[in-house]
This record gives C-alpha cells, sequence and structure tokens, in this order.
C-alpha cells in the first residue's frame, strides 16, 4: 500500500479545517470576522474532533484546555465549544457521537471535567440527556448595575482606553486572578482572542494607573440593547472599579455601567450559564478531597453512558477517595456530580468568547 506524504496528511488537516469552517457558516450566526479570529487564535487540528463520512465532515467539535481551580485545588478541564452537525445531517446521532469522543479523550488524558456554554436556553435539554453527555448546569450568573457607592475616592486613578495591546495586560490579569478560589482560568492566547472578538463591536480595553502602578483592567463592551456591560474586570484596588464606572459613563453617555457576576445556583435572581460534566469520576473527587481533608461523604455516580467506567459507589474520607461497596447517600449523573461542587460556588467564566 502506498503511504500517503506528509503534504497529503497537511492537505487533509486544512481540508477539515475548511469544511469545519463551513459547519459554522450552515449552523451559527457568527461574522467572518470573528470565524477568523476563532479558527486563527484558537482552534487547532489537535482540538478538532470530526465525523466524517466520504471525505465531508458532517459533525464537529473543537475541545480546548484550560485550568481550573475548585475548592482549593488546581487541576484541568476540557471546553467544548463550537458543536455542529450539518443541518442535511441532523438527528442520527452525530453530535452525541463527536461528544463521546471528546469524554473519551478527556479521560485518556486524566482530565475530570468537561464545560460547555449552550447557544441558547433550548439547548440544555438536549445536553442533558444521556445521549449528549448528561451535562448539567453547573455555573450562574447575575446581572446588575454596578454600585461604586464604597470604592472610595477615584481622584489619584487615571484611566487609558487602549487601541493596542500587549502581554502586559495578561501578565497582569493572570497575577490577580490565578490563586481565586473558584475560576476557569484563561491561556495568553485565549485572553487576546477575546479581546480581538470584542472590537468586533463597540468595546473598550481599559486600564487604570495609580502614577506608574497598574492598578486596575477592564475590558467592557455595548450591547445590542444598548447598555455598557463589562465582560472582565481585574483590580487591585477597589478605586480602580469606581474610576472605570466614571469613565464608561462620562465616554459612552449612559447613567449606568452593568456587570454580570459570577452566582451560586441559589442565590436569588441567579441565571443559568455553564453546563458540565465529570470525565474522571474518581479524580475529580480526588481533586477536592486532597485539599480538603476534613470532607467526608459516599456517593455514587450512574447513567454515565459515554464513559461506563464512572458508574460506581465512592467513599469520600481523610483526604482520599475509595471505591466501596457500601450504599450511597446519594446516586447522581456525571453532570450532577459536577454540579453538585461547581453551582454551590460562585464559578467565574470571563472571556469565553461565547457573547
Amino acid at each position: 500500500m502506498k503511504r500517503k506524504s506528509s503534504f497529503q496528511m497537511f492537505d487533509l488537516l486544512d481540508l477539515i479545517k475548511f469544511q469545519t469552517r463551513d459547519l459554522w457558516r450552515k449552523c451559527f450566526h457568527e461574522s467572518e470576522d470573528f470565524m477568523d479570529i476563532y479558527f486563527d487564535k484558537k482552534y487547532t487540528h489537535n482540538t478538532n474532533f470530526t465525523l466524517r463520512h466520504r471525505g465531508e465532515t458532517l459533525a464537529a467539535a473543537q475541545l480546548f484546555p484550560y485550568r481550573l481551580t475548585i475548592y482549593g485545588s488546581v487541576t484541568r478541564m476540557g471546553y467544548v465549544s463550537g458543536l455542529a452537525t450539518n443541518p442535511f445531517c441532523q438527528g442520527k446521532g452525530y453530535a452525541g457521537r463527536v461528544l463521546r469522543a471528546c469524554h473519551r479523550k478527556l479521560l485518556e488524558q486524566n482530565t475530570p471535567l468537561s464545560m460547555l456554554i449552550p447557544g441558547d436556553e433550548s439547548l440544555r435539554k438536549f445536553y442533558e440527556s444521556p445521549q449528549h453527555g448528561s451535562y448539567w448546569t453547573a455555573s450562574y450568573r447575575k446581572t446588575e448595575a454596578l454600585d461604586i457607592s464604597g470604592d472610595g475616592d477615584f481622584g489619584a486613578i487615571s484611566v487609558t482606553c487602549l487601541d493596542e495591546w500587549d502581554n502586559s495586560l495578561f501578565v497582569f490579569f493572570h497575577r490577580l486572578t490565578r490563586d481565586l478560589p473558584f475560576m476557569v482560568h484563561p491561556s495568553a492566547s485565549d485572553f487576546f482572542a477575546a479581546i480581538e472578538a470584542a472590537h468586533l463591536g463597540e468595546a473598550y480595553l481599559l486600564v487604570a494607573h495609580c502614577g506608574k502602578r497598574m492598578v486596575g483592567l477592564c475590558l467592557a463592551v455595548r450591547e445590542d440593547d444598548g447598555r455598557i456591560m463589562i465582560r472582565s474586570l481585574a483590580i487591585a484596588e477597589a478605586e480602580a472599579r469606581a474610576a472605570f464606572v466614571d469613565w464608561l459613563c462620562r465616554h459612552c453617555e449612559v447613567e449606568k455601567v452593568w456587570r454580570r457576576f459570577a452566582a451560586r445556583g441559589t442565590d436569588p435572581g441567579a441565571e443559568p450559564y455553564a453546563m458540565a460534566r465529570v470525565t474522571n469520576a474518581y479524580q475529580f473527587l480526588s481533586c477536592i478531597a486532597a485539599a480538603n481533608p476534613d470532607f467526608s461523604m459516599r456517593i455514587g455516580v450512574g447513567g454515565d453512558q459515554d464513559l461506563p467506567v464512572n458508574n460506581g459507589w465512592y467513599e469520600v474520607k481523610n483526604g482520599s477517595v475509595n471505591y466501596t461497596d457500601q450504599m450511597p447517600e446519594r446516586i447522581v449523573t456525571p453532570g450532577g456530580l459536577a454540579a453538585m461542587f461547581l453551582a454551590a460556588q460562585p464559578l467565574i467564566l470571563d472571556l469565553m468568547m461565547d457573547e
């Protein structure tokens, strides 16, 4: 049998990328400029999972790696993005097969969690089904006008709006957010891709200084309803937040500036956001147990069609996890296990390029 040359393989990978982008055109309402950023700055051949038949890509999704901090532990997660099926092939289970491939890859990589953000609320039932991964809503947000009444005098803070950016911004952002207890952390490339995508519309990238010292970073956009919405905010001093709000109100000619905050699922007014499921139940529980040795529970996982190895009974005790034959207090789906821990805390997901 004649072997394919590396040149032929390179052509095939580029063809799959082209076909995947064409799926986006058929399934989503994104601009060509947005897709330029996504496919140039985020997409790689290794992160693309496809179902192909006779040379055509019929379904695809991208699986991006992220760092996650939860309950004092640092672990990895996979973020499923851009799940799309050719409209002529929908209803045949192709999306479920692509998702299953993503989940199996995460298990193979010892990555304990998968997360996604539904394109609209009608898709939550789709992802909750066992055929599509048994995801559950695991993070929530609240939308409120920023109250800066307690932020103090910001007279010594200067605010600058940037039209160019460099790595010093990510260094500052990372320094202020790396130790937050509940956050999905973007990489530098994720960070800058989100900023670039925001600037396809009316966007403001602001930095605050006190003298020569940077004390704040803010990304805000004008949404379709006219509200100025802060998408990301990192401040070293409370006065910087007030300075940002003042600048945005004056320059955008609005009376209020809005922010979507991470919230607990039980908080009044909390709205569902991201969904999640565990892909390695033993490792997920071990991450929490190792950082919280006083925590104990017996929990069962069932109904995991994609990764049956997760189905079983677990005991968390003294900082470790063991399989047990003792009846657990609860048996949950892989999505239920993720939501049990994640939805109980305000999990920060900024700059995910979903808005």
